[in-house]
This record gives structure tokens, C-alpha cells and sequence, in this order.
């Protein structure tokens, strides 16, 4: 197996004039899990589906356990498992039957896993797709993505739909999969306590393009949120610093920095004394400054 299971390099796509994806460069080493936040629009999905070669890109490449994410070969594609973020499900065929089409086409499909996590998640496999739930249709889609027991894995909005419980037993396995650190997740969602719980590395996606890419472990000590007194006069340089965002009021000026070291902290702090405060930040903290 490649140390990279996903690798996108100048990755741009637009629709009707509307430039979608801006270049987007990123890559996934195998065992990782990538969690994918950004606000509705910021081109999640269209990063996802593009990259899988479900879409054609303007420009740029995608490659997947080193294949080409357009020209991949049937033993490639049977090692990745998809969860749309709207199910594909034919109506009015029962869930168990769904699941035996779905197994025809996989020599390693794991037909205890599945049952296993039909019985878990509560799904009716006796009922047709038609009647059920909006939540117990994505339950279904997801044991389908999951039953041949892909090397990689990527959810689009996997929990949208879930109640507090199916999104709980949902996240148990996926931290259960990424245990191992063989097989690689990537999803995307709006929930970040899901995220934090779960992914290894984060991506922030804004207006067509990943503008954080982060181990979760070095997230808070990457990024710092430093509150200036309007008393204090703005330093015209931080050595080293990444200026991010910035915006004022009446009270104070807030900056976001990126690539933030313990030393640029303490040379404040004997400059500005109590005009300057220098705050690190949670991860959800962290998205709403980035969109404040």
C-alpha cells in the first residue's frame, strides 16, 4: 500500500462561471483521519466528489492509492468506500436486499460486519427504502460504504441526519476503524465536537480552498488569538508571524495569528504588559474567528 492514500495538487473546478475550487493542494497519508469543516458553500463536497473522479476537474490532478482519481482501475475503486452526503438508495427495494446487491459486487464483503452494525444501528432491513426514515436510510447507506471493509473511506455529512444515539454509535466506529491506523477516513461535517473526538488532522475549508491543515494535537498551539488594548500601538512586526485576521471596535483591536511560538508570547507580554492578551484556541473558537 502507498504511504499516501489521497493526494490533490492544484485541484480546480467551476461551475457555470462560479469557480468552485481555487487550486486546492492537500494530501492524506494512509492511516490518517481527515476531518473537514467549512461553512455551507466553501466546496466540501465539491473537494470530495472531484477528487474521487466523479466530476472532471479545469485543472490539476487527484490521485488515489496511487491511481489517477480519474483512470482508476475496478481493484482500486473496490478499496474505497463513499457515503454521499444524499443517499443513492433505489426505493422501494427492502434494506437487506440492498445490501446483498451492494455485497455482489465485492469478493471481501464481511457479512457479519454488516449484520453487526444493522443490528447495532437499529436498521429495518425488512422494511423497503421508501418507508423508512431519513436517518435510517443514511444508517443503510453507510453499512453499504462500510461492508467490504475499504482501506479508505470518506463521508460526506455522514451524521446530517443521525440522532444524538445513531451519531454516538456511528463515531464508535469510526474511532474503532481508526484504531489500527491501517485504513484511512476522511468526512466531512459541522459538527467539531464530532471532529475532535475523532479526526487526527483537520482541514478548514474557505471560499474554495483549505486554509488550515492541522494535526489536531498541534492545533492549539499553532493559532493564537492576541486582544491588543486601543491604548497599546499596534507593533509593526511579529517576527515569524502569520497574520490571519484582524479586525477592531471601540474597545480593542483582535488579530488571529498562525505558526504562533511560545517565545512571540512572552516578548509581548514585556512590551504591552496588561495591554496585550494572548489566547489559544479550541477548535470551534478557532472556525468562528476565521469567519467572524
Amino acid at each position: 500500500m502507498p504511504e499516501t492514500a489521497l493526494q490533490i495538487k492544484q485541484l480546480t473546478k467551476a461551475f457555470d462561471g462560479i469557480t468552485v475550487l481555487k487550486g486546492v493542494n492537500a494530501s492524506v497519508e494512509c492511516g490518517e483521519v481527515i476531518g473537514l469543516l467549512g461553512l455551507n458553500g466553501a466546496g466540501k463536497t465539491t473537494l470530495l466528489e472531484t477528487a474521487l473522479g466523479f466530476c472532471l476537474p479545469d485543472n490539476g490532478s487527484s490521485t488515489i492509492l496511487g491511481q489517477d482519481g480519474i483512470i482508476m482501475d475496478k481493484a482500486t475503486r473496490a478499496r474505497i468506500g463513499f457515503v454521499p452526503q444524499r443517499d443513492e438508495l433505489l426505493d422501494g427495494i427492502k434494506g437487506s436486499a440492498w445490501l446483498n446487491m451492494i455485497a455482489e459486487f465485492y469478493e471481501n464483503w464481511d457479512q457479519a460486519l454488516v449484520d453487526r452494525l444493522a443490528a447495532e444501528w437499529d436498521v429495518p432491513l425488512n422494511t423497503r427504502t421508501n418507508k423508512m426514515s431519513v436517518g435510517q436510510r443514511q444508517k443503510l447507506s453507510i453499512i453499504s460504504a462500510l461492508g467490504h471493509k475499504p482501506d479508505l473511506i470518506i463521508l460526506d455529512e455522514p451524521v446530517a441526519s443521525l440522532d444524538p444515539l445513531a451519531r454516538r454509535r456511528f463515531l464508535k466506529e469510526l474511532v474503532d476503524i481508526a484504531s489500527n491506523h491501517t485504513r484511512t477516513i476522511m468526512f466531512s461535517t459541522h459538527i467539531v465536537s464530532d471532529l475532535e473526538r475523532v479526526a487526527s488532522r483537520v482541514w478548514i475549508m474557505q471560499d474554495g480552498d483549505i486554509t488550515v491543515n492541522a494535526d489536531m494535537d498541534q492545533l492549539k498551539e499553532q493559532f493564537v488569538r492576541i486582544r491588543f488594548s486601543n491604548k497599546a500601538d499596534l507593533p509593526a512586526d511579529i517576527e515569524g508571524r502569520h497574520l490571519l485576521t484582524s479586525r477592531s471596535d471601540s474597545m480593542e483591536t483582535i488579530e488571529l495569528y498562525r505558526n504562533w511560538q511560545p517565545q512571540m508570547s512572552e516578548a509581548l507580554q514585556q512590551e504591552y504588559g496588561d495591554e496585550v492578551q494572548t489566547e489559544h484556541l479550541a477548535l470551534e473558537e478557532l472556525f468562528l474567528e476565521l469567519h467572524a
